[in-house]
């Protein structure tokens, strides 16, 4: 496995930095002031280096871009049907029910997602 280069630490910290679960086209757009010589690719490619390395997450949202996520630990995922934000939802209870007890089965990850609207969509469509 390849050390974390330059760019690749800058791209980790940035991923590090942020709860919005971005693009590729998000982060490159926030870190590519950050250093010299950042193009998409070498976000992309570094997203995905670190995803292989296990420092991030790539979601498995369905939206149109890949979406990634640096908090390793198990919590769902609530997505806006309206607006496409993603937030998380970490609760010791929910997570829980999934305990390898319950199912003899071990568990490497754990994946929720749930769609709804979000309130800040649910308040601008009663207003209107």
């Amino acid at each position: 496995m390849k050390n974390l280069t330059r760019h690749r630490k800058i791209i980790f910290e940035n991923m590090k930095s942020r709860m919005d679960h971005p693009t590729a086209k998000m982060v490159y757009d926030s870190a590519r002031n950050l250093t010299d010589k950042l193009s998409f690719a070498t976000v992309y490619n570094s997203l995905e280096y670190l995803v292989e390395a296990g420092l991030i997450k790539k979601l498995d949202i369905n939206s149109e871009s890949a979406r990634y996520d640096a908090m390793l630990e198990n919590h769902a995922h609530l997505i806006c049907k309206s607006c496409g934000r993603v937030k998380d939802y970490a609760s010791k209870d929910f997570i829980n029910l999934f305990k390898v007890d319950n199912f003899h089965f071990h568990s490497d990850d754990i994946s929720i997602t749930i769609r709804g609207t979000c309130t800040d969509c649910k308040d601008s469509i009663s207003t209107h």
